[in-house]
């Protein structure tokens, strides 16, 4: 596990500047991507099981005219799954998920987008004290049988506050947890819909598969309900939330994929069997009982059983969800600049505890709050404002290839419109009103907050209190380990006998359901304590191993890099002495040519008046005349002496390149003209550019741009185009080996460079050739220290490693690798203009097809 000191914050790349804030830029640590994608696609199940609060109600209420509603919002579910799985394609560094998306979609109107991302955290944070209420319920109807009161307000506090408490030590807790039951739970849902199914098509007791489907609901109705099947059908994206830090972005966003293949089998045919087989009176509108009553027929006397299992499990789960996802909505506003930057605070844990602590304060006052109905409405509302946030961007991005059916997201749209206005007051226009204007409120709460001069509402705080929090140590910590875990056995063993008394003066049928309960509550119990006690020692034995290992790493690069820096330089200085003592003499000569030629002048002038006047000269001059080839001597000396200047010129640029290319006296960032480094590398690699006896030459092909001074450090750089473009010559040798001359002279070797601006701030120097290509196995590993496929002798390993971290860490920048079998390579470096300035690399503008084919 990758853990990120927030002490080296201020070197990272991505910044926050508030734009109404005059506060200094602070760093913001990408998410470390540690989640499995098992843990990332558990998180994206979860949204299945918000079909077990709202079906039963909706059946209720409508009866089989229900299925006119979940079918639509089927419909719509499933596009929007396969919708903001392209987004997570072209944004796979961007946490949060669907409402983040819907964010960058609208960035020209920035209130809009941070009003839609509220929305949907709100929907998200009432799903934890909802889910108490139910439990709480739950427990009391399974205990009055017993004669036991019910604890109710603290069953709610501690079923609200226990998947935070598991949350405050790391998400991978959480969702290991969360993988452990999530998948039988589904497995259970899809059970229940896919045997009832079955059941009524081939029983012979079936009231039948095919009903007299109903069509008397009205608009309003129809409306009204279709804003209470958004707040379930479209929660079946949440996979996309942890794009950003999964191992595996691309195998998480198939999640949403295999997401939408199921949401018509849980939502229309879990409806479908409700609809046929729930026909009892007098079960209200109780979960429980409905789905009770539907499954008596296929699961029998197991049936209070797994419905209890399914609805406890559905409710601890759907709020591990919550707990996990609303934090990453935060961060990333943070980093988009919607937010203050406290909420991009990322611990030591790998936790983001302001953004957590946020959400849970929320959740709290929806818990008082009580009234599960409102609650429901109220969040509902602004949970259908981002539905529609996310739409509205996708139609007005319609020219973009992020937007898959913009037609039909303006259709869904309106559809949605609709539901808020008639469907919303249809439900009370107290609450729909309170709804619409508590994103705005909690979007100002934030903002004003972080203006107060209170620590905990500062980023600085935070990261003063995570550094006093690393520099505590419990001196006596294995005794309070032993003391805890000798009051958990013994509480424990206590509380389990004095259960079982109670549980064996039930009936098995009482007595399951209580055990199901039991048993979900407490392996989230269990997890939580553990998460406090010994998980923590267990971690820091694991990061006190990883950082060993990246010690021991570190020093492996460290050393080498000394070594190649310490050959660089010697090469540097070795280069730098020839050519100085190169540079003396030539300038000598080059400096009395111009009096040479004077000279040379002068006395070709002064032979020409002798003819003149004496145009019979003795015979022996005439000898001497004939002799030396006078006429030819003087109109080849005036040639010969411009040779020499121009040899002298030529030897006089070698000696700048050279200085250029070693470039001693800058090793500081200094503004420089790139073009000028490249040249001067191109030149000391001429010697390998030309023909030879087994390949004719390597052409070199400049596409260069109007670039602007840029600031860097000349040296490493130049070591970098001397690194990419040794390694493009020796690809192309290679391909000479395997190649006949008739193909050289149909394909000659070639290297293209290439150089633009990008964006605003961002220059792109891109260097490919056209050789035999890298295969996809070698690409993946390019940049890792002492990896080579070059025979021993030829190559360290070493270059490409060194040449990437000169880019990413010196200069802040992006370097990256595109290769095609058979058709070249091309490596593409990205450093912004200025190094001092503050910026978001995140922003480098990489094609967005680059990145997703990159993804993986």
């Amino acid at each position: 596990m990758v853990k990120y000191d927030f002490r080296e914050q201020l070197s990272r790349t991505e910044t926050w500047r508030s734009p109404d804030m005059n506060r200094p830029a602070f760093s913001i640590l990408p998410l470390p991507r540690s989640l499995p994608s098992l843990e990332t696609w558990g998180f994206g199940f979860s949204g299945l099981l918000l079909w077990l609060g709202t079906a039963p109600a909706m059946h209720a209420a409508l009866g089989p005219n229900a299925l006119w509603v979940w079918i639509p919002g089927t419909i719509v579910g499933v596009l929007l799954n396969l919708q903001v799985q392209r987004l997570g394609s072209y944004f796979p560094d961007m946490a949060g998920g669907t409402p983040n998306y819907a964010a960058h979609l609208l960035r020209r109107f920035p209130k809009l987008a941070r009003y839609g991302a509220i929305g949907y955290w709100l929907g998200w944070i009432s799903v934890p004290p909802m889910n108490a209420i139910i439990l709480t319920d739950l427990i009391k109807a399974n205990l009055d049988p017993l004669g036991i009161a019910c604890p109710e307000v603290w069953l709610r506090i501690g079923f609200t506050a226990l998947p935070f408490l598991v949350a405050f030590r790391g998400t991978r807790t959480i969702g290991i947890l969360h993988s452990f039951f999530v998948f039988p739970a589904i497995g259970l849902v899809l059970a229940f819909c896919l045997q009832g199914l079955g059941w009524l098509s081939v029983a012979p007791t079936s009231p039948g598969l095919l009903p007299t489907v109903e069509t008397s609901i009205t608009l309003t109705d129809w409306l009204k309900w279709f804003f209470i099947a958004v707040y379930a059908v479209y929660g079946c994206e949440t996979a996309s939330s942890f794009v950003a830090d999964s191992r595996r972005p691309k195998r998480t966003l198939q999640c949403l994929a295999v997401t939408a293949c199921l949401i018509p089998i849980v939502y229309v045919g879990g409806s479908w069997v409700l609809m046929q087989l729930d026909t009892a009176s007098g079960t209200g509108d109780s979960t429980y009982l409905h789905l009770i009553a539907a499954a008596q027929p296929f699961w029998g006397s197991w049936a209070s059983t797994l419905v209890t299992f399914l609805i406890t499990s559905g409710c601890l789960l759907s709020s591990a969800t919550a707990v996990s996802n609303c934090p990453r909505i935060l961060y990333q506003l943070a980093k988009d600049n919607y937010f203050p930057p406290v909420f991009a605070f990322l611990s030591r844990q790998e936790v983001l505890e302001p953004s957590l602590i946020f959400t849970f304060l929320f959740s709290l006052l929806c818990l008082i709050w009580g009234d599960v109905a409102r609650v429901v409405m109220v969040t509902g509302t602004g949970y259908l404002t981002s539905m529609m946030a996310i739409h509205l961007g996708l139609w007005l991005e319609r020219k973009q290839p992020e937007a898959r059916w913009p037609r039909l997201s303006l259709l869904f749209f309106t559809i949605e419109a609709l539901a808020l206005v008639i469907g919303g007051l249809a439900w009370g226009w107290q609450d729909w009103l309170l709804g619409l204007l508590l994103p705005g409120l909690v979007g100002a709460a934030a903002t004003q907050g972080s203006r107060l001069k209170v620590k905990w509402f500062q980023l600085e705080g935070w990261m003063y209190r995570d550094r006093q929090r690393l520099a505590r140590t419990r001196k006596d910590w294995l005794s309070f380990q032993v003391l805890v875990l000798l009051g958990l056995l013994c509480g424990a063993l206590s509380v389990g006998w004095g259960v079982r008394a109670k549980l064996a003066q039930l009936p098995d049928e009482q007595f399951t359901p209580l055990f199901s309960i039991l048993l979900v509550t407490v392996a989230f119990v269990g997890v939580a304590i553990a998460c406090w006690t010994t998980l923590p020692q267990i971690l820091a034995i694991t990061e006190a191993r990883d950082q060993v290992e990246r010690t021991l790493q570190d020093l492996q690069q460290t050393q080498t890099q000394l070594i190649q820096a310490e050959k660089m330089s010697s090469l540097g200085q070795l280069v730098a002495g020839i050519a100085h003592e190169i540079n003396n003499p030539v300038n000598f000569i080059h400096g009395n040519l111009k009096h040479l030629h004077e000279y040379t002048d002068n006395l070709l002038e002064l032979i020409e008046h002798y003819q003149t006047h004496y145009p019979q000269p003795v015979g022996k001059i005439a000898d001497l005349t004939e002799d030396m080839d006078l006429e030819f001597l003087r109109e080849d000396l005036p040639n010969m002496l411009g040779s020499m200047r121009m040899g002298t010129d030529r030897i006089r640029q070698i000696v700048l390149s050279l200085r250029n290319f070693s470039r001693l006296d800058e090793s500081d960032c200094k503004a420089v003209n790139i073009h000028e480094g490249i040249d001067s590398t191109l030149l000391i690699l001429q010697h390998r550019l030309k023909a030879r006896s087994d390949r004719p030459e390597i052409k070199i092909k400049k596409d260069y741009g109007e670039l602007p001074v840029v600031e860097c450090y000349p040296g490493p750089l130049n070591q970098v185009f001397m690194n990419i473009l040794a390694n493009a010559i020796d690809a192309l040798e290679e391909q000479c080996q395997y190649s006949s001359l008739q193909h050289l002279d149909r394909n000659p070797s070639c290297i293209t460079i290439r150089t633009a601006i990008v964006g605003d701030d961002w220059v792109e120097i891109a260097i490919a050739d056209n050789g035999l290509g890298i295969p996809e196995s070698v690409q993946k590993r390019i940049f890792e220290p002492f990896f080579t496929t070059k025979p021993v002798g030829k190559g360290t390993g070493m270059g490409m490693s060194i040449s990437y971290q000169i880019i990413t860490e010196k200069h802040r920048g992006k370097l990256d690798c595109y290769s095609k079998q058979n058709e070249g390579t091309e490596f593409v470096i990205q450093i912004p203009l200025r190094q001092c300035a503050p910026f978001d690399r995140s922003d480098s503008p990489l094609t967005k097809t680059a990145v997703s084919e990159k993804m993986g």
